[in-house]
């Protein structure tokens, strides 16, 4: 009796001690699972961190090389190169959009009388006469042939005034330095003067000047502004001012300009020549209109006096339908 107290009260003992020692394990063990834990979330807010980062710098990165699919803008001809033509040429989308649909009449009439007049000759007995099928397509092939001549024509004709005005639009660009040392862009002068653009050497720009001061005072009534461009001639500012004569008094001044960055000066007069399919060293001329379109442009010294002529005083309007600028071409 008393052994098995002995055994009952030591049972009893020890299982409180066996729960002590348990609490004391998960006390223990617990900050480390903490520990643990938070260890864990703070690597993983870095790894995030990191992701992120690498992201934004491969979509900089990204962005700043330049990308191999085309864009929308990068179109040979801008929609103020597109506009332009249309006001230039307002009927010739109309034409084109009639000239393609009975063009494509005709091409499909050709193709059921060629059916026709094959099954004919096959022996088919719904078939049309064989003579009728053969009228069909003489009639049908000459109207393809004819209506398409004329959308090749107005297409080509497309093509070559967009590439005008895109010439034009980006000698609008190119600068020049007034006598006043204010440097603005010849479309700045628009408005305001006719510049005639005399491209060449040294000797051809002297006498282009020499001959434009026989006709100084009427050019000058006409606003007519001088630009000699001696080409060969890279840089910024006055390109080979040493070969060119200087203005005498303060007229001549107003009536001059000097060409900057004439590297873009040269260039576009380079691709001009190789357009016209003029040899290297002869010198050129190019006249603008107010409005900033070409009005005339050739080899050899520029017609002064034909310009004197021609062009209505600055202060009037020209003809009537003209551009109020003296008579140019008309697109259609």
């Amino acid at each position: 009796m008393s052994a098995f107290a002995v055994n009952m009260s030591a049972t009893t003992y020890a299982r409180p001690r066996a729960t002590s020692s348990s609490r004391a394990e998960v006390l223990r063990v617990t900050p480390a699972i903490t520990r643990a834990t938070t260890t864990s979330a703070t690597m993983t807010k870095r790894r995030r961190r990191q992701s992120r980062a690498v992201t934004l710098t491969v979509r900089v990165a990204a962005s700043d090389e330049p990308s191999s699919r085309p864009k929308k803008s990068d179109e040979k001809y801008s929609n103020l190169t597109k506009m332009r033509s249309e006001a230039q040429a307002p009927f010739r989308t109309a034409r084109m959009f009639i000239f393609g649909a009975f063009a494509a009449n005709a091409a499909l009439g050709l193709s059921i009388a060629t059916l026709q007049a094959v099954t004919k000759a096959l022996g088919a007995p719904s078939a049309p006469p064989l003579d009728q099928s053969l009228q069909n397509i003489g009639i049908d092939l000459g109207a393809a042939l004819f209506f398409g001549y004329l959308y090749k024509k107005d297409a080509e004709n497309r093509e070559k005034q967009m590439a005008r005005i895109s010439r034009e639009e980006r000698l609008s660009a190119l600068k020049c330095e007034l006598s006043s040392g204010k440097v603005v862009s010849l479309f700045d002068l628009r408005g305001f003067s006719r510049v005639v653009i005399a491209a060449g050497d040294a000797d051809y720009c002297n006498a282009s000047i020499a001959a434009a001061e026989a006709v100084r005072d009427p050019l000058l009534e006409r606003g007519v502004l001088v630009i000699p461009l001696v080409l060969g001639g890279r840089g910024v500012g006055q390109i080979n001012s040493a070969q060119i004569d200087a203005p005498d008094d303060a007229t001549d001044r107003r009536f001059r300009a000097t060409p900057v960055y004439t590297d873009k000066w040269t260039a576009w007069i380079d691709e001009q020549k190789r357009e016209a399919k003029v040899a290297e060293g002869k010198g050129v001329y190019v006249g603008l209109r107010m409005d900033g379109r070409v009005r005339s442009s050739g080899v050899g010294t520029p017609p002064w006096e034909k310009f004197a002529k021609e062009l209505p005083p600055a202060d009037k309007w020209g003809g009537f339908l003209d551009g109020f600028d003296g008579r140019v071409g008309v697109d259609t």
